[in-house]
């Protein structure tokens, strides 16, 4: 039997009980458009309100409590940075009233879909924490941020939207808008711009956003998995027990995204979701994280818990056993993907798709974005085709050192750690192709790579 995923969260006293906690289901997609292919139908606002009940004010007292319930709970950003959400808040209450509140639904990451999911199925919890954070923190109006091809995802919001007003509920005003679909349009200053109505891309902000954002106010740009966890503090209070992350598993072209209690290992989630079983060979190695992620060997990663991976990342500049990870250098899910690689697949080959693709997306607005991430896809592509010299690969780890920490944003950091990390775990692959020789025979791409086939 599959392991049991069902998730109870017990409201303190005088709350009431949350019995789903966020998505409480399982969705699947099509990896190539993030079309949906399975799941429940959204919840309209009567659904919303009888599966969570009345959202409570968070106005002057009440908007105390929130932000000290989200220090206790030690709620963190759900869009891979896991930057505790409390400094944020803080950050804009002491900068002043007036300010904004932006809820970040731009899911760039080709591998996830977790965003979509809560968008097309629970927008209005989405929407109470929107409206939480803006009463909190005395923000005069609210964004949500999309892409511009999320058309199912805006259709779901602003219909919920319009429940809303209908009901007569009295919340800060929303504006929904959007950006280009693009790898970086959600990184949080790429966010501010594109609102402003400039390139969405990011930018060398001096100023944090928190102090002077939008319009030159305080601003909070937080995930919407951050915003759907603040609606249910605002419910249960700090002492409740938040679900774990939700996750995305990339397998097959298809993004199945599902809520896995923290105890669940690696293992398990793919034994849930079908990919491991009776007759099923495990994968070769799993990439954590997404696209800016890590990649670690599957005997390593195997029986690590959820828990254990949230949150983590490996120690900048980390070099590790062949194919090992000590539990104090583990990946993080970062976004919450989990991208296993079967074992017919090469490792390198896969790599270099990701980097390629990384190149591609670069805002080519610091060096090393224009040249780093270039070379680094450039080596692992060569060495993939089995065309790389040992010289090379040996370079492979100077630029890697040259690369990390040096950018505008933290896509030359994710490629330098991706690229570490595969040297690292398909360390007996690397000397294969030196020699021009392959041991795996995979029949296309693994990853789903935008623009590809994958």
């Amino acid at each position: 039997m599959r392991p049991e995923l069902r998730l109870v969260i017990a409201g303190r006293p005088g709350h009431r009980a949350v019995p789903v906690p966020l998505l409480g289901c399982t969705v699947r997609y099509r990896a190539a458009d993030r079309l949906r292919i399975a799941g429940p139908r959204p919840d309209d606002l009567a659904g919303h309100l009888d599966r969570y009940g009345h959202r409570p004010s968070s106005l002057g007292r009440d908007g105390s409590d929130l932000v000290a319930t989200l220090d206790a709970a030690a709620l963190t950003g759900r869009g891979g940075a896991h930057f505790p959400a409390v400094a944020k808040w803080r950050a804009v209450l002491a900068a002043g009233a007036g300010g904004y509140v932006v809820a970040n639904a731009a899911e760039g990451e080709p591998a996830s879909a977790k965003d979509t999911a809560l968008l097309h199925h629970r927008p209005h919890l989405i929407l109470d924490g929107l409206a939480a954070a803006a009463e909190a923190l005395a923000a005069v109006a609210s964004v949500l941020w999309l892409h511009d091809t999320a058309w199912d995802a805006r259709l779901a919001v602003n219909q919920a939207l319009a429940e809303r007003r209908a009901a007569g509920l009295v919340e800060p005003p929303v504006r929904v808008l959007s950006g280009p679909e693009h790898y970086l349009t959600g990184e949080s200053s790429a966010v501010l711009d594109g609102i402003a109505g400039g390139p969405a891309l990011p930018a060398f902000r001096r100023v944090p956003a928190a102090h002077a954002g939008l319009d030159g106010r305080p601003t909070l740009v937080q995930n919407v998995e951050t915003l759907a966890r603040v609606a249910l503090l605002a419910r249960t209070g700090a002492d409740a027990t938040l679900p774990g992350p939700l996750v995305t598993v990339a397998a097959g072209g298809v993004l199945t995204v599902c809520e896995p209690p923290p105890h669940v290992t690696l293992g398990g989630l793919l034994w849930h979701t079908g990919l491991l079983g009776p007759g099923a060979r495990p994968p070769q190695a799993v990439l954590l994280g997404g696209y800016g992620g890590a990649w670690a060997s599957w005997p390593s990663a195997a029986d690590r818990t959820l828990g254990q991976l949230d949150g983590r990342r490996p120690a900048p500049g980390s070099r590790l056993a062949p194919g090992t990870y000590p539990a104090s250098a583990l990946p993080s899910l970062g976004a919450g993907v989990v991208a296993p690689l079967p074992s017919d697949a090469c490792g390198l080959a896969e790599t270099a798709a990701v980097l390629g693709y990384l190149a591609r997306s670069s805002a080519r607005q610091c060096g090393p974005c224009v040249f780093g991430t270039r070379e680094l896809a450039g080596t692992v592509t060569r060495l993939a085709a089995g065309r790389a010299r040992r010289a090379e690969v040996r370079r492979l780890d100077q630029l890697i050192g040259e690369v990390d920490g040096r950018g505008a944003c933290a896509l030359p950091d994710g490629a330098a750690r991706l690229a570490r990390t595969a040297l690292t775990v398909f360390d007996a692959d690397v000397d294969q192709h030196l020699n021009g020789r392959c041991l795996h025979r995979g029949t296309g791409p693994a990853l789903p790579i935008p623009g590809g086939t994958g």
